[in-house]
């Protein structure tokens, strides 16, 4: 499969010192880097198809969250998805975004990758993430709701900040809360470690689907069972 065509290298140049250096700046100052149209517009209906029949076999969890999640495992040989999430120059490409010099993929049999499918009714409440970052490709949009509202670097390591947070849970600071584009083919690299952030509740027959690609820093990194069970409600065979 030729990965490289679904991406578009002329507008995103992987190999381009400059943009790593211009990603790798915004990611440092925001805690977020976003790349609209990194795929392609007329590769999204093949992922798109891909998506729907994917989600036929999501299991529906309700761990941290209302949406449905596909398993690494449940990915054929033959998915354009994973075909993206196991190309090098992808995997690379992020490593500059993070200033990283090395990233490896999750070992993890389910959550090295992850298509999370959010169908009416399902929402993502405000919260915190508890790794460094967060790799994710906008597939489709909701028919209504299903949007990425992040207060960005609201706390530090030393400041929780506390009533801040209070506040924008309680909808009355939402001046700090800015919409990120999730428009389809947008890579985005995200720190939510001290960013608050939630999906709002999706409306409507059209499923929205985000693909999320799991890297670290080192090699190596499983879930651990109890994750395993609440987020796709099985262990390894």
């Amino acid at each position: 499969m030729n990965v490289a065509a679904l991406v578009d290298t002329d507008r995103w140049p992987l190999d381009s010192a400059e943009l790593h250096g211009q990603l790798s700046n915004t990611f440092a100052k925001e805690n977020i880097a976003i790349i609209p149209g990194f795929i392609k517009e007329s590769a999204i209906p093949a992922l798109i198809a891909e998506c729907d029949e994917l989600a036929k076999v999501a299991y529906h969890t309700t761990v941290n969250a209302d949406l449905e999640v596909v398993a690494y495992d449940q990915f054929p040989d033959d998915s354009v998805i994973r075909a993206l999430y196991e190309w090098d120059p992808l995997m690379d490409f992020v490593a500059k975004i993070l200033g990283e010099r090395k990233l490896f993929r999750y070992a993890d049999p389910f959550g090295a990758l992850n298509l999370a499918v959010m169908r009416d009714g399902h929402e993502l409440g405000w919260h915190f993430d508890q790794t460094d970052f967060v790799v994710s490709i906008a597939i489709q949009t909701s028919e209504a709701g299903g949007h990425f509202e992040n207060a960005s670097r609201i706390r530090t390591a030393t400041n929780e900040n506390a009533d801040t947070v209070a506040a924008v849970r309680r909808g009355e600071r939402t001046d700090l809360v800015r919409t990120e584009p999730m428009t389809p083919g947008t890579l985005m690299v995200f720190n939510g470690r001290n960013s608050y952030h939630r999906v709002t509740r999706v409306s409507g027959t059209i499923a929205r689907h985000v693909a999320l690609l799991a890297y670290d820093t080192k090699p190596g990194t499983i879930s651990n069972d109890a994750l395993r069970l609440g987020r796709y409600g099985r262990l390894p065979v």
